[in-house]
């Protein structure tokens, strides 16, 4: 029987030898099925529950269950809604993960200077979507005649930091640059040793995602009959010329992931258009299936409606990644570590795919057990 405490956990055991991780076993993702709490619910209600339940990716899986269920009229504030909760978590990552170990003390947690800018643009983007939705959860839009409106000029403050802190450049100078030598502002520090490691197969729903193509087997998910990295690496590759070529010539790795983030919140960003329009509500259409593209990747929930909710079926990006033999594991395989007693290299890799739960990573030198380290929970 699992431990209720460990429940959010994906565990994940790393052996390294020799200067580097020679094993990873993932145990898949644990919390599987909690969705069984919505059957039997009126399904106009669920969008109000679905957020407190889940809520990690709160908007992302709200917009998924009514865009498997409903019409198509809340397409445009729910499209709006998902991609300022991207961008939101994906400009924080950096500062959260791995600008503390490559860049220096002013980006320590919590009191470094520039992660305390990054946690204020952060709050504006949240301020914005509390205006359009409501107070957290933030999904009044799905309330017929809630007047919804935004305009680009509302993340002023969080694109001049943008521009002048974290990329030291326009955001459309960004997306142009090809090679990581230009890399500037704070992001300049990605340009660091690259550690080649990764599946190296993907699915992405800005790609040609066939659902019927998705093998649920509980602890692991397959796509096409094999087993899939989904998230920002899977995303940048369906649309960034720099992502593509550098994974054409490098491969895969933790930091190629942690730009390709970077690159997707400014193809977000310059892609958000103004809106004023007034909600039309929810209109229950009946049985289907929604997916998109989340924080983390491929999301997608299953729903049968008779007057209440007769199935539910969610498989998150963590269920992708985390199954055994899958993304996580090749995530950290072959990467180096040059001290064992502070593997941060493990940390980087590992947080590079940003699990949905806390992964418990436990860290052994050849056969003997060292410690136990959790990785996640900050985006």
């Amino acid at each position: 029987m699992l431990n209720p405490l460990a429940l959010d956990t994906i565990d994940l055991k790393v052996k390294i030898s020799d200067g580097k991780v020679v094993y990873a076993k993932s145990s898949g993702n644990k919390l599987r099925g909690y969705e069984r709490m919505f059957i039997g619910k009126d399904p106009r209600e669920l969008p109000d529950i679905i957020p407190r339940v889940l809520s990690t990716c709160a908007q992302s899986h709200t917009f998924a269950y009514i865009k498997a269920v409903g019409n198509n009229n809340l397409d445009l504030i729910g499209n709006l809604m998902v991609s300022l909760e991207i961008i939101e978590s994906n400009i924080k990552h950096p500062y959260a993960y791995w600008l503390p170990y490559l860049g220096g003390v002013e980006y320590e947690f919590p009191g470094g200077k520039k992660f305390r800018k990054v946690s204020h643009a952060s709050r504006k983007i949240r301020a914005i979507m509390e205006k359009i939705g409501g107070k957290w959860p933030s999904v009044d839009y799905v309330k017929k005649g809630t007047k919804l409106s935004f305009t680009r000029e509302e993340l002023k403050d969080v694109i001049s930091f943008l521009e002048s802190d974290m990329l030291g450049m326009s955001l459309q100078d960004f997306l142009g640059i090809k090679e990581l030598e230009e890399l500037r502002g704070d992001i300049r520090y990605l340009n660091a040793e690259y550690w080649r490691a990764g599946l190296g197969r993907y699915a992405s729903a800005w790609a040609q995602l066939d659902v019927s193509k998705i093998d649920d087997q509980g602890d692991r998910v397959l796509y096409d009959g094999t087993l899939v990295e989904v998230g920002p690496l899977a995303q940048a590759l369906t649309f960034d010329d720099m992502i593509v070529k550098l994974h054409r010539d490098m491969g895969p790795s933790p930091l190629l992931r942690e730009l390709a983030r970077v690159r997707v919140a400014a193809k977000l960003i310059l892609g958000l258009q103004d809106l004023e329009i007034e909600s039309e509500g929810l209109h229950i259409r009946g049985d289907g299936i929604g997916y998109l593209e989340s924080i983390r990747g491929v999301l997608v929930h299953q729903v049968k409606v008779k007057d209440k909710v007769v199935e539910y079926r969610v498989i998150q990006p963590t269920t992708f990644n985390a199954s055994p033999g899958g993304a996580l594991e090749n995530a950290v395989l072959g990467i180096p570590v040059r001290n064992y007693r502070n593997p941060w290299e493990i940390s980087l890799a590992v947080s590079s795919l940003d699990s949905c739960f806390i992964t418990n990573v436990e860290v052994y030198l050849d056969d003997k057990y060292l410690f136990t380290k959790r990785v996640g929970g900050f985006c």
